[in-house]
């Protein structure tokens, strides 16, 4: 499609999807606006601009745009930034109607920012919406669902359910972009639950359109069909006549692709007669071109060739209505550029302004000199007259002179004295210095070292004659050198009280030790005369210092790693739980039948699975942290294992619409006569990670699953073409909680143990893994198996090969059983499990009740009890019924799987064990079992 064909729709869509009578209750309620923004004052006029601008960005968002920058002007004069920021918000989405994407983003990064300051949760949630929208625009779609997501995490912890709708319409436009097609689906059908149960028509409708064009993608043109009609219903009860004219040209493109040529054209012509009532151009072009093209399908050339010339033009029509908005783009484009100038002109008269003002205080400041030099000018000449007066004193001043004479003489032969004391002073400095456990050393003021003691030579491994010289500088490590220099230059010019450095130097030239240095001040007279320094080896200190900081990072890491395991954990539940609950809202209505609900059943069986495989890898990576997985080896021929894995694996591409990617299973010649002894539910597990990995991160190419015989081992494998690895992850993606891409915009899902736990059952079986891969090309994994001594001949291959005979439903008709279960939904399931034994049932709710009914006549052949019950625990209430002494035979039923948890409750009292969730062939063999006894 052209660009201002696609530019148009994507307005009309916006726009005309609107009733009429909507419309018009629009204009009626901008007209009301404007009467009260005349007359309204202070926060009443804020609220007011705010609502104007809300209603104009659908019908003329330059004029909102207009209002918008009127509002923010009086919103930072009352200082209200809360509002300020919603008519930002507001702001940008105009610029987005106006096809001005980036003022667009940058307004609504803007309003995000604020939003932000005021903790403002709502406005975050609205503003994140915006931008994702802003970045469908731009095609940017991994931008656009790490927006979309955030908004959606926060609507949902609002609870406002008509925006997570909205949000997860938008969710699934953005994975329609990218093909995603199953997904999308997940999405809208979650929206479509909240639309209904909202009763809000109009978007239920435009989700029903969305549904119907994924359907069209996937080619399932019925189902299309379905949903198509489902929103043409609502437009017509609605009398939605843009939607009901634009609807009905998908529903006839249906017909066409269904090569029906005849309903197709009817419904066209339906269409058109609506459109062309509502001059809808957009629609109107799409119809002609499409009757134009069934009438040359038929050789119906004149009418064909009619229809082209009418659908040139309402394209030509179309094109001047885009020329029309292109210029109001324009002008609201020049508009925000003249603003622009226009402050940045204010902007160059302040800083004149404020040059004007310097200029007049540097005036000033000339002017007081020139008379401070006046000033001087006249002390100097007093001064002159005086030292006239001056020159008939100095008779008087050379007898003083000789009289201070005599007078030195004395201070002399005194401080002659005082430096005798001094010199003993300096021996006990001397000694004090060898016996200090710190390096020091005194300075001149010049910064001159003149003493050092033994000690520093110790500390810094510098002889003193250096420290002496000057020349000890040039043993610190390079990198410090410049600054300890400046440092120490600096202390001694300016005269400071003293400093403080750290520093490496290179002892002995061998190795990098870390110097401490504190120096002080020496005064004399309050007069500077040079500093003493203490240097002590920290190097201990820095290296433990560092370890300190490696624990740290390591703890932020494991900290991060296992926010990102949280985040992902809790998009990977919501996923198949957003299905389950979608699907069974739609099971409790009417509208569908029976065909189409076990369709929504198998959807629910299938995310329940997806469940039940997350909590798998939950507990077996805690088994394996416990030490608790225990493996389980047996015979078996490892080809039939990867046969099957390659026919269930090649359904779930087919499921996917991969189609195109082909599953290759390699294995050398006579390999299907071989057998491996190790656990075969474990090499399945491994086998079946590694591909679910490869079919994720495959979207076209090929998988290749096979298996090379080496002395000793076999040497499993599975390749792929896929997007690879970064070689920067490689090193980390065994990790747990570790993936190749751990960002918010993730194209795919997971929660980063799946290879941990292969790692870990790789090498619990006694083998290794290893992976090589190259981005954008592909990844192989590969890992060894130990073979079974016994590595000949297939063992029993037509055992392993024949599928279990299924029993015949027993009868329990004259059996009684008592089911202790707290939770009624459990019950309930047991009891349908149950339903074609004709066994009769009791509940206890709790484990009190059921020591009671135990106790009661008639008493039950055999109880089942839930470990976990309030009023009593399944364990005591077991203890309590076997001190009655009836010899009722009781199973525990538990949620724990880990291993031993079957000898644990065996050992407790109970006849035997089943986990959950209960399998229903299991139930009925256990049954067998004790109640053939009875």
């Amino acid at each position: 499609m052209p660009f201002f064909l696609r530019t148009i729709s994507v307005a009309l869509i916006i726009w005309l999807f609107i009733p009429s009578r909507i419309q018009a209750e629009t204009y009626r309620s901008i007209d009301s606006l404007q009467q009260v923004l005349k007359h309204s004052k202070g926060i009443e006029r804020l609220e007011t601009y705010h609502e104007l601008v809300k209603s104009l960005r659908n019908i003329d968002p330059s004029k909102g745009i207009e209002y918008a920058r009127e509002a923010v002007k009086l919103a930072d004069s009352l200082q209200n930034y809360s509002l300020k920021a919603r008519i930002i918000d507001e702001e940008g989405v105009c610029f987005r109607k106006l096809n001005i994407f980036d003022e667009a983003l940058k307004m609504h990064f803007e309003a995000l920012r604020m939003f932000d300051l005021t903790n403002d949760s709502v406005g975050i949630s609205y503003a994140f919406a915006n931008i994702g929208m802003v970045y469908l625009f731009f095609k940017d779609y991994e931008n656009a669902l790490d927006y979309h997501y955030r908004s959606l995490l926060i609507k949902e912890y609002l609870g406002d359910e008509a925006q997570i709708a909205y949000s997860q319409n938008s969710i699934g436009m953005v994975l329609v972009e990218l093909g995603d097609y199953a997904r999308a689906l997940d999405y809208y059908i979650s929206a479509m639950a909240i639309r209904k149960r909202l009763n809000d028509n109009f978007e239920l409708a435009n989700i029903y359109g969305n549904i119907g064009k994924v359907f069209v993608k996937l080619n399932r043109l019925d189902d299309a069909t379905k949903y198509f009609e489902l929103a043409r219903e609502i437009y017509v009860a609605e009398k939605a006549e843009y939607g009901h004219s634009l609807i009905m040209n998908e529903i006839a493109d249906l017909y066409l692709k269904k090569n029906q040529p005849d309903r197709a054209l009817s419904v066209l012509k339906e269409a058109e007669a609506i459109a062309f009532s509502r001059n809808n151009l957009a629609v109107l072009l799409y119809n002609y071109k499409l009757q134009a093209a069934i009438y040359a399908q038929k050789k119906q050339f004149d009418k064909a060739y009619d229809y082209a010339i009418m659908a040139t033009s309402a394209k030509d029509s179309l094109f001047s209505e885009q020329r029309t908005r292109e210029m109001t783009e324009v002008k609201v484009q020049y508009e925000t550029k003249r603003i622009d100038s226009e402050n940045e002109i204010l902007r160059l008269k302040l800083s004149a302004q404020a040059l004007r003002l310097r200029y007049i205080f540097l005036s000033t400041i000339g002017i007081i000199s020139l008379l401070i030099i006046l000033f001087l000018v006249w002390r100097y000449l007093k001064n002159r007259r005086t030292n006239l007066q001056l020159a008939k004193l100095n008779g008087e001043l050379e007898d003083r002179v000789a009289l201070r004479t005599k007078e030195l003489s004395d201070e002399i032969s005194q401080k002659e004295k005082l430096l005798a004391s001094l010199m003993q002073s300096e021996e006990r400095f001397r000694a004090i210095n060898e016996a200090s456990p710190m390096g020091i050393s005194v300075s001149d003021q010049n910064g001159l070292c003149v003493f050092t003691n033994q000690k520093l030579t110790q500390k810094t491994g510098i002889s003193g004659n250096e420290f002496i010289q000057g020349t000890w500088h040039r043993h610190i490590y390079v990198d410090d050198r410049n600054h300890v220099e400046t440092v120490w230059r600096n202390a001694h010019e300016k005269r400071l009280d003293g400093f403080e450095v750290g520093f490496r130097v290179r002892k002995d030239n061998k190795e990098l030790r870390w110097v401490y240095l504190r120096a002080t001040a020496m005064l004399i007279d309050h007069k500077f005369i040079g500093m003493v320094a203490m240097m002590e080896d920290i190097t201990e200190r820095k290296l433990f210092e560092e370890q300190l900081i490696k624990a740290k990072n390591k703890a932020e890491e494991s900290d991060k790693l296992k926010s990102a395991f949280l985040a992902n954990m809790s998009h990977e539940i919501r996923t198949p739980m957003n299905a389950i609950l979608g699907f069974s809202d739609l099971l409790s209505s009417d509208d569908y039948d029976q065909t189409e609900k076990i369709e929504f059943l198998d959807m629910i069986k299938s995310s329940g699975r997806l469940l039940l495989n997350l909590i798998n890898d939950i507990i077996d990576i805690s088994k394996i942290e416990a030490g608790e997985l225990k493996i389980q080896p047996i015979s078996f021929s490892p080809a039939v294992l990867m046969s099957e894995l390659q026919l269930t694996f090649r359904q779930q591409l087919d499921n996917l619409g991969k189609e195109n990617v082909k599953l290759v299973l390699e294995y050398p010649t006579g390999f299907e006569q071989h057998t491996l002894f190790t656990d075969k539910l474990r090499l399945q597990q491994i086998l079946t990670n590694l591909l679910s990995n490869a079919m994720k991160f495959t979207p076209e190419g090929q998988i290749i699953m096979g298996v090379l015989s080496v002395e000793g081992f076999y040497e499993f494998y599975v390749k792929d073409t896929g997007i690879g690895i970064p070689l920067a992850k490689l090193e980390v993606i065994f990790d747990r909680f570790r993936q190749a891409d751990e960002s918010h915009t993730r194209l795919y899902g997971g929660t980063g143990l799946g290879l941990a736990i292969v790692k870990n059952l790789v090498e619990l079986l006694g083998g290794r893994i290893w992976v090589d891969s190259i981005v954008d090309k592909g990844t192989a994994f590969y890992f060894t198996l130990p073979k079974d001594k016994q590595d000949t001949e297939q063992l029993s291959m037509e055992v392993l090969s024949q599928p279990s005979k299924k029993e015949a439903i027993p009868d329990f008709s004259h059996h009684t059983i008592l089911i202790a279960e707290d939770v009624d939904t459990n019950f309930h399931l047991i009891k349908t499990m149950l339903r074609r034994t004709k066994v009769k049932l009791l509940h206890a709710p709790n484990g009190l009740i059921a020591v009671d009914m135990a106790a009661s006549d008639p008493k039950p052949d055999l109880i089942l009890m839930d470990i976990q019950m309030p009023e009593m625990d399944g364990i005591e209430a077991m203890l309590k019924i076997r001190k009655q002494g009836n010899g009722i035979p009781m199973i525990a039923i538990t949620a724990f799987a880990l291993q031993g948890e079957d000898k644990y409750y065996t050992e407790l009292g109970f006849d035997a064990y089943l986990s959950k969730p209960l399998s229903n062939d299991k139930l009925l063999e256990t049954l067998k079992i004790f109640l053939a006894k009875s």
